[in-house]
């Protein structure tokens, strides 16, 4: 116990004295109230103190709980959006759309809407980007698809089909796509053909399949026939086709875009095509056929066949005369110029000059060798041209005497 003071006079008194020297006071009395009320200071200030500090828990714990709540909440409300903004963002309809429209344009990323109805064909923006460009080019049947897809129909190689589930909740729809084999018909054996800058291989005639699992449909080794090769499969749409072939040291080559199953890329002249277009110069009326000639009217050989002709009909001692064309080869000079060797036997019926109705058929055998080009213009004759009918030169002459 410390020193205190006597409560009556105000004496400092040391501690553990019971009276006051000063004035008598009893003071040991006091001390032990004092002593009493310290203690109970003390309870009071500790009990104040745990109070304290089960309010503050109780703060913390309430406060924490209400954080915790409130992700709670968050996390319900972003559930609901979700939910609400998957359940229109993957209705069919929506889906068709979507998928509709990016089929449409090729500059959209559309291979996320298409499927297969094999694993052979690999889907990706590029392999998908020839059924873009179709649908662009031809929008009358992207109207057709979209119908019947509503109708919960096919149309030609498409059909709109659950594929999967999204995010393991809804129906994931897609546009599937069935596969075709693209038949390559050329006048070239050994052509090499490319769709749309991929290497698809040869066609040739003695090859039944090749590494990339194409096979030869028919060949012949004729230099006027057909060649014929399947390659596939591949996805629909429009595809651009390339055909190349050396010939004599001068590359032919031949363009064509074309959504069929079954193309033809001739890169040379055939013999027949050939012969058809000089056959109809010679034996039809020269004056209707100028557009057979490069320059038209203009061409040398054309005013060469008009100047022949006007000759025939002016020659009294011909009654008639005909003309018939053989073409013997056909050979490339560039991509589009071809050199031709061909003959024309042209028979006349001449009138006898002995007064009598007798005649004389004269024939005579022609060989040329002349240039034909090929043209952009598709209207008549397969865009051939002939550019120069070349020099006659005679072969053979013979008359024979008719009564």
């Amino acid at each position: 116990m410390k020193d205190f003071f006597c409560p009556n006079c105000g004496t400092k008194l040391k501690a553990g004295t019971k009276f006051c020297p000063n004035c008598g006071h009893n003071v040991e009395r006091f001390t032990k109230n004092s002593n009493d009320s310290n203690q109970n200071t003390d309870y009071i200030q500790g009990a104040r103190r745990e109070s304290s500090r089960t309010v503050k828990s109780f703060t913390q714990k309430w406060g924490s709980n209400k954080k915790r709540n409130n992700i709670i909440l968050a996390i319900i409300i972003l559930l609901i959006v979700f939910l609400t903004w998957g359940h229109f963002y993957y209705q069919e309809d929506n889906q068709m759309n979507r998928a509709t429209t990016a089929i449409g344009d090729p500059n959209k990323a559309a291979a996320k809407y298409v499927t297969s109805t094999t694993s052979q064909v690999k889907i990706n923006n590029s392999t998908v980007k020839p059924i873009q460009k179709y649908f662009q080019k031809y929008p009358g049947d992207l109207n057709s698809l979209k119908q019947k897809f509503s109708e919960g129909e096919k149309w030609n190689d498409y059909q709109f089909i659950q594929k999967g589930r999204a995010w393991l909740i809804w129906p994931r729809y897609k546009i599937q796509a069935e596969p075709n084999y693209i038949t390559v018909n050329t006048d070239q054996k050994g052509m090499l053909i490319k769709m749309d800058g991929k290497s698809l291989g040869t066609v040739t005639s003695n090859a039944n399949t090749s590494d990339n699992g194409t096979s030869d449909v028919n060949s012949s080794d004729s230099s006027n026939s057909s060649y014929s090769r399947s390659f596939g499969p591949y996805l629909p749409g429009l595809h651009t086709f390339v055909g190349t072939k050396n010939v004599d040291g001068h590359q032919l080559k031949t363009t064509l875009i074309s959504s069929d199953d079954t193309i033809t890329i001739n890169n040379g002249i055939s013999n027949d095509n050939a012969q058809s277009l000089l056959s109809g110069v010679f034996q039809n009326n020269v004056d209707d056929e100028d557009e057979s000639f490069v320059d038209g009217q203009n061409n040398t050989g054309y005013k060469q066949l008009v100047k022949m002709f006007d000759g025939f009909q002016d020659d009294d001692g011909v009654r008639s005369y005909n003309a018939k064309v053989n073409v013997n080869s056909v050979t490339p000079i560039s991509d589009k110029k071809f050199k031709v060797n061909y003959q024309v036997k042209f028979t006349f019926d001449n009138q006898n000059n002995d007064g009598d109705d007798s005649s004389t058929k004269k024939i005579q055998v022609f060989k040329y060798t002349g240039t034909i080009v090929k043209t952009n213009d598709q209207n008549s004759n397969n865009g051939l041209k002939i550019k120069d009918l070349g020099h006659a030169k005679k072969v053979s002459e013979s008359n024979e005497h008719e009564d």
